[in-house]
């Protein structure tokens, strides 16, 4: 777990500027983590956090669960290191793989009725029981005056017999297609999402905390359930 874990997690900082206390810096979280199903405790300067069933209009709703740590220099510049996961990530990184089996599952369908079809074929042939149907039929040719007048050739029956020999009966493509689609899905989600993050946590930093929200801060250190 430990070598993939990194594809459903995001690790950062972000600097806070001007220093603030922890509480001050949780004070000015607070707004996000007050919301339906959410639970929050503060323990010194760690703030841990779970989201149970967040609204897609939630801020943090592609980050479900995480902590957040306020770390302070000895230069005293102050900055918020957060460790967070994604059950979204996760899902989307899971897609690929689910239509990969998908597609390999209907490939091997496809060859086994390709492998039974021609065994049977190989049957009547021992047999002499080859229909009318599966001997070669010549193809019928034009007569000069409609080549003449440009009428388009006449279909070849062994070749259109070919055509429909090889076509599978399951087609794959689609889902080659869509398992394509959510792994560039994950990939723009892995770079966007903890870009996006960030921009959240600095925003809410750098806004001055309600009088409510900073004096719950301050008398509810311990812990917090929204």
């Amino acid at each position: 777990m430990t070598y993939i874990e990194w594809l459903w997690r995001a690790e950062g900082e972000v600097p806070i500027d001007p220093p603030l206390s922890a509480a001050e810096a949780f004070a000015r979280l607070d707004p996000l983590f007050r919301t339906p199903d959410t639970t929050y405790a503060v323990k010194g300067d760690t703030l841990t956090y779970v989201k149970h069933n967040p609204a897609a209009q939630d801020k943090l709703a592609t980050f479900t669960s995480g902590t957040m740590r306020v770390a302070r220099s000895e230069d005293g510049a102050a900055k918020l290191v957060f460790s967070v996961r994604s059950k979204a990530l996760l899902m989307v990184f899971l897609a690929p793989l689910l239509f990969l089996a998908f597609a390999q599952v209907m490939s091997a369908a496809n060859d086994w009725e390709k492998a039974a079809m021609e065994a049977e074929r190989a049957e009547a042939k021992a047999a002499g029981k080859l229909k009318d149907d599966d001997k070669a039929k010549p193809k019928a040719e034009l007569h000069p005056l409609d080549k003449m007048l440009g009428a388009p050739e006449p279909e070849d029956p062994s070749k259109k017999k070919d055509e429909n020999k090889d076509k599978e009966k399951f087609e794959t493509t689609p889902a080659y297609v869509l398992a394509g689609m959510f792994f560039l899905l994950f990939i723009v989600g892995r770079v966007l999402e903890p870009w996006l993050l960030k921009r959240t946590l600095r925003a809410a930093l750098a806004s001055a905390p309600s009088d409510s929200a900073y004096a719950g801060s301050q008398a509810e250190l311990c812990s917090g359930t929204s």
